[in-house]
């Protein structure tokens, strides 16, 4: 006799479960990410429904792993409502911090998806829109490869991005008719002969993955291959996408850049209020 995963009674042969066991489960685990969406919502204070979520817990066999994971679900998504909305503004961090402490989870795995990282760039954008100088909550760990100028304040500090730059690559399609002949002196050949013309595409060719450093005068980019330092007055366009930003500097020969694995949503917010 196999035992439910759930209850822990007998789930018959070849059985891990009862149906009903994890529908309960799974009903257990919606209510309680739905209590604590609405004290984010309404910043309602969560050890107000520390009695509710226990009831439900132990009603819904619910164990510890299930309850942080759901916790950090949770979290996940209200993040992503507060800034839907605009800024993280200061009730809501105090919101965030109270959760924080109320589940006990730590710091690292309630990051799992970035969003505690976002609360602090929320707080950095804030000052940056107050004509406050921005105080980035980070450790800076490793090497600081940029040497920024005295007036210069830091913004934030990204590790592990990829640089790209724009290419152009030239092929020749065709070639002339007839049969191949040795090229000699006193030997004419037909320009209509030729028919081979060139193609031209372009593609991001990868340049060397480093560090980029934001502040409130350049964005930096620094690795083995290239180093970039660009201040945002010579930026023309710059493009946000779901993995990185895209850059075009205001210049005959530069080239489009891309980014890869930078935070598109806060690094265009920098940009586009430095420039």
């Amino acid at each position: 006799m196999g035992k439910c995963l759930y209850c822990g009674q007998d789930a018959g042969f070849f059985r891990n479960k009862h149906n009903e066991c994890e529908a309960k489960h799974l009903k257990g685990l919606s209510f309680i990410k739905q209590i604590i969406i609405d004290c984010f919502t309404h910043k309602e204070d969560f050890y107000l429904k520390d009695s509710e979520i226990r009831k439900i817990v132990q009603d819904s066999h619910i164990n510890k792993t299930s309850l942080d994971n759901m916790f950090c679900s949770a979290f996940d998504e209200a993040i992503d409502g507060y800034l839907n909305d605009g800024i993280v503004d200061s009730a809501e961090e105090k919101t965030v911090a109270r959760f924080i402490q109320y589940s006990g989870l730590s710091q690292s795995f309630l990051n799992a998806n970035k969003s505690l990282e976002k609360v602090l760039q929320s707080k950095v954008l804030r000052d940056i829109l107050s004509g406050n100088i921005p105080t980035p909550q980070i450790t800076i760990a490793g090497d600081f490869p940029f040497l920024l100028n005295k007036s210069e304040h830091l913004v934030w500090l990204f590790r592990n991005i990829t640089l790209y730059q724009q290419k152009i690559q030239r092929e020749y399609v065709g070639r002339s008719r007839g049969v191949s002949v040795r090229v000699m002196k006193g030997v004419y050949y037909r320009t209509g002969g030729f028919k081979g013309h060139p193609v031209e595409t372009t593609v991001m060719q990868k340049i060397g993955s480093g560090s980029v450093c934001l502040t409130d005068k350049h964005i930096y980019f620094a690795s083995p291959e290239k180093s970039l330092k660009i201040p945002y007055s010579k930026i023309l366009s710059i493009e946000s996408y779901s993995n990185g930003i895209g850059l075009q500097k205001d210049g005959a020969n530069d080239k489009p850049i891309f980014l890869e694995g930078i935070n598109s949503w806060f690094a265009y917010n920098v940009v586009a209020n430095y420039k």
